[in-house]
């Protein structure tokens, strides 16, 4: 859960950082650092203080005319239901795949498992920033994407049959990590994970299934919420208030950028908040060739969102952030959205360079990792500085690092 602030900007900011997750059990290691960075943005005019000033129940006058419920209807409809939908439809295969894989271990059907796991995985890079209402409230993200895993935690459950899945302190042991050390990692090759699986002792396969199906659960109760009742209200949330559907929402997608992105999948194992690079951090760890692939996939949704494109269909778009920012900036020669955009085709080239296991990427070459955080360090500024400050928005989570 994200704790809430009036965020007060300073030209020096001294902050503190506790990565991974917002939830973490005692058995995790939790990295701390404090470091001094200073903002700079090229939209200094404009000073965060008068932004809070300036918000109000109602519509600024210089944004009235720009049709924020059609942005809204847009986001929900077009890109965060059909987000949901996708994910929850690929979980169904999933659990298919993983009740024939337990009640039949063969490398054919350990095979098709790990398509599956992949598909999902892929998939819920395009969910995960959309941590507003009932996700927020029950800690989805944590629950499908808490890394890295509690491999003790696991074992323990395994053996003992004795847990629940809903406690805090199995956050770090279940999602698609935790499914990918089971997949992956509880044997040095496809052999011994399949034998793990086919002995007389059942209770790896029924921890997995029951894995899969937390999951599906899960995401049953947060496609369930989007109902007609709460669309209607989430649509009807124009005001510029910290509460409303615009401030949070954005808010969630800088907050996701700077922490689930930048900081997760690029930051921690990199060593950016640690004394030195943390290799066994990155996600997917245990399938050793996926954390690029889902950080290209993540660049991917990022860049989607920002610029409107549906969920089902990428070719089409409707109001978006972009045109929000294009709206206000009308006057500018050039225009926030376009270097947003640019950098965002920056970074996708700089992740695309990097080794397919990031986790190899750290301890071979560490400097690509942390060339490819900069360029996204970059976007940050864009984003959580400069955009915000166009958007009159203000910050509504614990500036937890450097901007």
């Amino acid at each position: 859960m994200k704790k809430y602030i009036t965020f007060l900007p300073l030209t020096i900011v001294l902050i503190s950082i506790q990565c991974s997750s917002e939830i973490e059990d005692t058995d995790n290691l939790v990295i701390d650092e404090t470091i001094t960075t200073e903002i700079v943005s090229d939209n200094n005019s404009t000073d965060n203080n008068d932004n809070n000033n300036s918000n109000s129940s109602s519509l600024d006058n210089e944004t009235s005319s720009f049709d924020h419920k059609e942005m809204l209807t847009n986001w929900v409809d077009n890109i965060i239901i059909p987000s949901i939908s996708i994910f929850d439809n690929s979980l169904e295969i999933f659990k298919e795949s993983a009740t024939t894989f337990v009640n039949a271990p063969t490398t054919e059907t350990l095979s098709n498992l790990k398509e599956a796991w992949l598909s999902s995985f892929l998939k819920w890079q395009h969910v995960e920033m959309f941590d507003i209402g009932l996700s927020e409230e029950i800690y989805y993200k944590n629950r499908i994407n808490l890394y890295p895993t509690n491999v003790e935690r696991i074992e323990n459950n395994i053996s003992t049959l004795n847990y629940d899945l809903d406690e805090p302190v199995n956050f770090s042991a279940q999602g698609l990590n935790s499914i990918d050390y089971l997949l992956f990692g509880i044997g040095e090759n496809e052999n011994e994970i399949i034998s793990k699986f086919s002995n007389e002792n059942l209770n790896y396969g029924k921890y997995l299934t029951d894995l899969v199906d937390k999951m599906v659960s899960l995401t049953y109760e947060i496609k369930s919420s989007w109902s007609d009742e709460y669309k209607l209200s989430f649509v009807s949330s124009t005001d510029n208030t910290a509460s409303s559907s615009i401030n949070k929402v954005v808010n969630d997608f800088i907050y996701y950028f700077e922490k689930g992105y930048r900081a997760n999948k690029i930051g921690i194992p990199a060593g950016v908040f640690s004394d030195k690079p943390l290799p066994d951090r990155v996600e997917a760890y245990y399938g050793k060739n996926y954390s690029k692939i889902l950080a290209l996939e993540a660049t991917d949704a990022v860049n989607y969102f920002f610029n409107g494109n549906y969920s089902n269909d990428k070719e089409s778009k409707g109001l978006s952030i972009k045109d929000y920012l294009d709206y206000l900036e009308a006057d500018k020669e050039e225009k926030l959205s376009e270097k947003i955009n640019s950098q965002l085709e920056k970074i996708k080239t700089k992740v695309s360079e990097l080794n397919t296991n990031f986790s190899e990427q750290v301890n071979q070459e560490n400097l690509k990792m942390l060339t490819a955080y900069d360029v996204i360090q970059a976007n940050v500024v864009f984003l959580k500085v400069d955009m915000l400050q166009v958007l009159n928005i203000s910050v509504d989570y614990v500036d937890a690092d450097g901007d």
